[in-house]
């Protein structure tokens, strides 16, 4: 099996993203690589009817964005947590974009991950037909080895 040096691990709060975890934990004992634990929050979008046209707001500085970003660093500080007492090294990351775009290529690029783990389907329930949108542009779209994880129950 091919030892990895990073890997980029997709963490939305799910159970599959558990999963994803879990397995990432495994593979970077294994390889002795280390874990960039990353979080996308898509921007809010509110819309609003100003005159004749239609108006959107998508400044991602708002409160509820700023609540989201706070609840996904607690979030991936309790895995990386849980990394370091496994002995393994972790890095967090939350960042606002497309989740599939940051992860397939952004994050990827900015840390070397040479593999990415997703869980299949992630909170999104639109998103959650057979394999999740994400998870499947992930898959197609990086250059970098791409693991996708089911939950197991």
């Amino acid at each position: 099996m091919k030892k990895y040096q990073v890997i980029l691990v997709g963490v939305d709060g799910s159970k599959n993203a558990k999963e994803a975890v879990n397995k990432a934990l495994e593979l970077a004992k294994y390889s002795d690589a280390k874990l960039v634990l990353a979080s996308v929050i898509k921007p809010y979008v509110s819309v609003g009817f100003g005159g004749p046209s239609l108006e959107v707001d998508s400044n991602s500085d708002d409160q509820m964005t700023n609540e989201e970003r706070k609840h996904r660093e607690e979030m991936l500080q309790k895995y990386a947590k849980e990394a370091s007492q496994a002995g393994v090294t972790a890095e967090t990351v939350v960042v606002i974009g497309s989740p599939k775009e940051e992860l397939a290529k952004n994050l990827a690029q900015q840390y070397q991950a040479d593999l990415i783990i997703v869980g299949a389907t992630g909170l999104n329930r639109v998103e959650q037909v057979m394999i999740g949108s994400t998870a499947s542009y992930v898959v197609r779209a990086s250059k970098r080895d791409t693991l996708v994880v089911t939950s197991q129950a």
